[in-house]
C-alpha cells in the first residue's frame, strides 16, 4: 500500500536537554486516500480478532433473492471463511459487506458464501452484485463461484472469473447462468487480493432471481444517467427500449419499463411504450452520494432482462485542502491555502460555498482549535509569532461541505514564540545545549551529536554526521530578534573534513536567507560573517549546513551579536564585564598571563582588542 509520511521539517532539541540522534517524523497518513474518520472507525469499532475467523452459517432463502447490507443482523446468515487464518476476512462495515486487508501480510484466501437457495436444473438464473475498491490506488482481485455446500472446495462453478477492481464508485456485475441440476445453491465471492496496495473490498447488493424467458424483452440498449452538473440531488435517466426478445427474436411489443433506484425503490413506470423508443426521467429523489439504478422492460412473457448502471449523485466529500501555507507578517501569521477541485471520489464540488476548520499543531498528532467555519482561503492568528515559547508549528486546515468534512491538509512548519534577544550565545559547555536547536536531516541515521573535545575547554562542542557520504544534515538555531540592528556578525568555530562541506549563515522558517561556504580545516578554525544586511527580517535563524564527509563536522562557541567582532577600542587594565576567552592575533587561545595584543570574547557576546602587559 502506498504510504505518505508527513514530517515537520526538523526536530525539536529542548534547551537542556541531549541531541536527539533521529529526526522526529511525527505524523504517517496510512495513505493519502485513507480518511482519518475511516481509520479511526476501525480502531474503535472493529474488535481485534484473537484468530482466523470461519463462520458457518446453515442458513437459507427463497428466490428471488436481494440483499442490501443495510441491517447488520443479515450479515450473520453468510458464511465467512479465513482460508489462511491471517486476522483478516469479510465483515459488515456501513452497509455493505467488506474485506479489510490493512493488518494482512500474506495474499487474501478469504469467502463471503451466500445463504443457500434452490435451483432448478435446466432453467437459467440472473446474478448481480456491486463490487468496488477503497480507491484507484488500491486494486481488489475477486472471483465469484457457485456450490453446493458452504465451504470452499465446493466452490466448482464459476459466475465471474478472477479480476480486478480498482475504483471507488461500484462497479456492476450481472451474470446469467443455468443451473446444471436441482438442488440447493451457495454463492461464494472469493478475495484473493495481494496486500501490498489492497485496502477494502467491498461488496453489496447481492441479487438471485430466474432470468427472464426466451420470449421476455432484451435489455434496454442506449443508457445513460447523467447526474446534476451542480451537485443538485436530481439525475436524468435516458435509455432507449429493446427491439429483440432475450433470445434474438424480434419484440412485437412492451407492457411497461420499470426503474428502480437502490433495488428496493420503483421510481418511474412507463406503461405500454413503444419498441425502439426513447425514453426520458428525471430523478429528483436520489441520496447524496453513490446511487444504484436498476432498468427492466416487460411484456407479456414477463419480466425482460435488467440493465443497471451506478453512479454518484449530488455534492462530493472536500479533499483535503493543498499548498497550505504559514508566513508570518510582523508578529502575525497568515495562513493560505488552495482547494482540490475536485471531491474525495473524484465528483462535483461547490468550493464556493466551501468552510474551513483550522487547528495548530506542535507535533502533527495533538491540535488546538484555532477557528471554525472560515469561509475565505486564508486566515490570520494575530500576534501569534511572538507570542509562547519557541515550538515548531504547524496548522492543520480542514474543508467542509453539505455532504460532509474532508480530510486535514498540513501547512509548512516553522517556529513561533518570543524570539530570543541579541546577543545570542552557544558553546554547548558541558554538553548541553542552552538555547533550542533544530535538527533537519536526510535520514533518521543522520546525528547531532556532544563531544567533549572542545575549543574552548567548557566540555562540550557539537557534532554532525550523516548516515553516509553526501547527505545533508541542517543544524538551525532558534530564532533571534534582528530587525533594524545597524550591525550584525555571526561568529563561531569549526572543525570539518576535506571531504565534506560545511555551509553557514541565516535563515527564516528553515529558508535559507544568506548563506557562505567555509574552507575545510583539521584543526579548529574561527569564521566571523557580516550578515548586517540581513536585518530588514523580523528575526533569523543561525544554520549550519553539513553535505557529510568520512569524518563529521564540528562546531562551537557560536555568537550571534550586533556589536561589531572587530577592532573598535583598546583598552588597559581591567573591566566591569567578565572575559571568557583571550585569543591571539593569529586566532589561537592564550594563557592569562599572556602580554601582548589579543582580543577578548566578552561574556555580552561582543569581543573588543585588548593589550595585556
Amino acid at each position: 500500500m502506498n504510504k505518505l509520511y508527513l514530517s515537520f521539517a526538523a526536530a525539536f532539541l529542548a534547551a537542556g536537554a541531549m541531541v536527539t540522534t533521529e529526526a522526529q517524523e511525527t505524523v504517517e497518513r496510512i495513505k493519502t486516500a485513507l480518511d482519518f474518520k475511516k481509520a479511526a472507525m476501525y480502531q474503535s469499532n472493529k474488535a481485534p480478532k484473537i484468530g482466523g475467523v470461519t463462520r458457518v452459517s446453515e442458513a437459507t432463502v427463497t428466490l428471488p433473492w436481494f440483499e442490501n447490507f443495510e441491517d447488520e443482523e443479515t450479515f450473520e446468515n453468510f458464511t465467512v471463511i479465513d482460508g489462511n487464518d491471517d486476522f483478516a476476512t469479510w465483515e459488515w462495515s456501513d452497509g455493505v459487506a467488506q474485506y479489510f486487508s490493512l493488518l494482512s501480510e500474506d495474499s487474501a484466501d478469504d469467502w463471503l458464501i451466500t445463504p443457500g437457495f434452490e435451483m432448478t436444473g435446466g432453467k437459467s438464473y440472473q446474478i448481480s452484485f456491486r463490487a468496488r475498491s477503497y480507491d484507484f490506488e488500491s486494486p481488489e482481485e475477486f472471483s465469484a463461484w457457485l456450490g453446493n455446500a458452504p465451504e470452499a472446495d465446493a466452490m466448482t462453478i464459476e459466475v465471474v472469473e478472477t479480476t480486478t477492481v480498482a475504483q471507488d464508485n461500484f462497479l456492476n456485475y450481472d451474470v446469467t447462468i443455468k443451473a446444471e441440476a436441482d438442488g440447493v445453491y451457495y454463492l461464494g465471492i472469493h478475495c484473493t487480493s495481494d496486500p501490498e496496495d489492497s485496502f477494502t473490498l467491498d461488496i453489496d447488493d447481492i441479487s438471485i432471481k430466474e432470468a427472464a424467458v426466451e420470449t421476455a424483452p432484451g435489455e434496454v440498449t442506449d443508457l445513460t444517467i447523467i447526474p446534476d452538473p451542480e451537485g443538485a440531488l436530481k439525475a436524468t435517466i435516458t435509455f432507449t427500449t429493446p427491439t429483440i426478445t432475450t433470445d434474438g427474436t424480434p419484440l412485437m411489443a412492451l407492457t411497461k419499463v420499470e426503474i428502480y433506484r437502490n433495488d428496493v425503490n420503483l421510481i418511474k413506470t412507463f406503461d405500454a411504450p413503444a419498441a425502439d423508443e426513447q425514453l426520458t426521467y428525471v430523478d429528483e429523489g436520489p441520496s447524496n452520494g453513490d446511487n444504484h439504478y436498476t432498468i427492466t422492460p416487460y411484456n407479456e412473457a414477463g419480466e425482460g432482462k435488467s440493465t443497471k448502471l451506478s453512479l454518484f449523485i449530488g455534492e462530493d466529500m472536500p479533499c483535503a485542502p493543498k499548498n497550505i501555507t504559514q508566513k508570518v507578517s510582523g508578529t502575525d501569521v497568515i495562513l493560505t491555502w488552495e482547494d482540490e477541485p475536485l471531491g474525495w471520489n473524484g465528483h462535483y464540488i461547490n468550493t464556493s460555498k466551501l468552510k474551513y476548520n483550522i487547528w495548530e499543531s506542535n507535533d502533527g498528532i495533538n491540535v488546538t482549535e484555532v477557528a471554525k467555519g472560515v469561509t475565505e482561503k486564508s486566515y490570520t492568528i494575530e500576534d501569534r509569532a511572538e507570542q509562547g515559547k519557541q515550538k515548531q508549528t504547524i496548522f492543520v486546515v480542514q474543508a467542509e461541505s453539505s455532504s460532509g468534512t474532508g480530510s486535514r491538509g498540513y501547512s509548512n512548519n516553522i517556529v513561533l514564540g518570543k524570539s530570543d534577544e541579541l546577543p545570542f550565545n552557544e558553546s554547548f559547555a558541558e554538553g548541553k545545549i542552552h538555547n533550542n536547536w533544530f535538527l533537519k536531516s536526510d535520514d533518521s541515521k543522520d546525528k547531532a551529536e556532544f563531544i567533549d573535545a572542545d575549543q574552548n575547554g567548557d566540555g562540550g562542542a557539537i557534532q554532525l554526521s550523516g548516515h553516509e557520504m553526501g547527505c545533508t544534515v541542517n543544524l538551525y538555531s532558534s530564532k533571534v530578534w534582528i530587525k533594524d540592528e545597524a550591525k550584525l556578525k555571526l561568529s563561531f568555530w569549526y572543525r570539518s573534513p576535506a571531504d565534506g562541506t560545511l555551509t553557514v549563515g541565516l535563515s527564516k522558517d528553515f529558508e535559507e536567507l544568506k548563506t557562505q561556504g567555509v574552507d575545510p580545516s583539521d584543526e579548529w578554525k574561527q569564521v566571523n560573517m557580516d550578515l548586517s544586511d540581513m536585518t530588514t527580517n523580523e528575526y533569523g535563524q543561525i544554520l549550519f549546513s553539513y553535505k557529510s564527509g568520512t569524518e563529521p563536522c564540528l562546531i562551537d562557541n557560536v555568537v550571534l551579536t550586533s556589536t561589531t567582532s572587530g577592532i573598535d577600542n583598546i583598552l588597559n587594565g581591567e573591566s566591569d564585564v567578565e572575559v571568557i576567552e583571550r585569543y591571539g592575533i593569529d586566532g589561537t587561545r592564550v594563557a592569562d598571563d599572556y602580554r601582548g595584543v589579543v582580543i577578548e570574547s566578552l561574556s555580552d557576546g561582543t569581543f573588543r582588542k585588548n593589550i595585556m602587559r
